[in-house]
């Protein structure tokens, strides 16, 4: 009788704690969402495409006639696109890149003016300085991630793993320094960054559809300048940045999103385009006789883009950690060998010349500590190695991986 009472209050006490967890963490679930029906997301996902395919048109005609006035003034005008990886913690990589890119003098191997820059995660807090491209801008960003904050992520308690919480930790820190960055004056430098044609995309993932979804930040940013509400603005980085059950995922207007890591770690125009409505396509049929100008992407990874070979784990978590970052580093490689592919299906459809340039980190990097995910030490060194990596124009990589 004893040893059943015993149990029974171990069973009573741990009932009475997840219980009382539960009540203290109640801010912690997903508020009640409406439950759509399949016909329902069906025809959502479907909107999505179309929209998406009507965007795409709707920039890449943008960009045609941007061109076209940068050649008359320029006839060897480049059309140069950034394309910002995923990354977490080492973005501050990218953002040390592009720090050391812009001490180069003025000439081939200098920092572009962008005409497009897209971001992804981590890449998501830096493409919109690096939209901007000034040294003040870049020191700023580059500033964020050398200078983490202890609470940029803290877990729940006073049991972070409950089931029914959306998250296992929240990130007060991250965005009040979010808030301090992201102010009036910066959306109008955006704004007035905003010369026609020029895109600035932001992917987070759908997560009631299962689709990519691009933000086009420079249309959150004037909605936010009309309404003097920037919090829109914020949201859309830490949709894109929300680390599935680490992260709070964020609700904007009625669909749920997560990481736009999910759906590809980087974002380089999605689903090709049909030849008639690709830029050289339509450049061709409405500059007949003209150059095509030249195409440019410049790729950075902020990470390796391969694991380290080594001997994995026995444990299932090393296990599962191992397997991805290799899945991550994968998916990398595939989508860096398509855009080679579209490069040369480009120029043997006589669309014009691209050239792809890509670069990553290349030593191996120490594997985050649960919870401990933004290291401030590991932070400032990765971006030390980007500054001096930036710096150097031959450190790009030309060819497919």
């Amino acid at each position: 009788m004893a040893f059943a009472l015993g149990v029974g209050s171990v069973f009573a006490g741990g009932w009475l704690l997840y219980s009382g967890a539960n009540a203290i963490e109640s801010g912690g679930r997903l508020p009640e969402r409406k439950i759509l029906s399949a016909s329902e997301l069906k025809a959502g996902r479907l909107a999505t495409f179309e929209a998406d395919l009507k965007n795409k048109r709707r920039g890449t005609k943008n960009l045609v006639a941007r061109m076209y006035e940068r050649q008359l003034q320029d006839p060897d005008a480049t059309m140069d696109f950034l394309i910002l990886s995923g990354g977490g913690e080492n973005g501050a990589f990218g953002a040390g890149f592009l720090v050391g890119w812009s001490s180069i003098p003025e000439g081939a191997s200098s920092l572009p003016h962008f005409d497009g820059v897209t971001g992804v995660s981590a890449g998501s807090f830096i493409a919109p300085f690096a939209y901007l491209g000034n040294r003040k801008s870049l020191d700023k960003i580059d500033q964020f991630f050398r200078d983490p904050g202890a609470d940029w992520l803290q877990l729940r308690s006073p049991i972070y793993f409950l089931p029914d919480l959306m998250s296992l930790a929240t990130v007060p820190g991250l965005q009040r320094a979010l808030r301090k960055q992201i102010t009036k004056n910066f959306a109008k430098e955006i704004i007035e960054a905003s010369t026609p044609g020029r895109l600035l995309l932001i992917q987070s993932s759908n997560l009631d559809l299962a689709v990519p979804h691009i933000f086009d930040y420079r249309e959150a940013t004037r909605d936010s300048l009309e309404s003097g509400d920037f919090d829109p603005m914020i949201e859309i980085l830490l949709a894109s940045s929300a680390i599935p059950g680490l992260f709070p995922p964020r609700e904007i207007d009625g669909s749920l999103y997560v990481d736009g890591g999910v759906v590809g770690n980087f974002y380089a125009g999605g689903r090709p385009s049909k030849p008639d409505f690709t830029f050289g396509g339509i450049w061709k049929r409405e500059h007949p006789g003209l150059p095509i100008p030249k195409t440019r992407y410049w790729v950075i990874l902020n990470g390796n883009l391969r694991e380290a070979a080594k001997t994995s784990s026995g444990s299932w978590p090393g296990i599962v950690a191992r397997s991805l970052a290799v899945s991550v580093g994968s998916s990398e490689v595939v989508a860096l060998r398509e855009l080679y592919a579209l490069a040369e299906l480009t120029r043997q459809r006589g669309q014009g010349e691209v050239e792809v340039r890509w670069v990553a980190i290349e030593e191996p990097l120490g594997a985050s500590v649960f919870p401990t995910l933004f290291d401030r030490d590991q932070m400032q060194r990765l971006s030390d190695l980007g500054r001096k990596m930036g710096a150097n124009p031959k450190v790009w990589n030309a060819t497919a991986p």
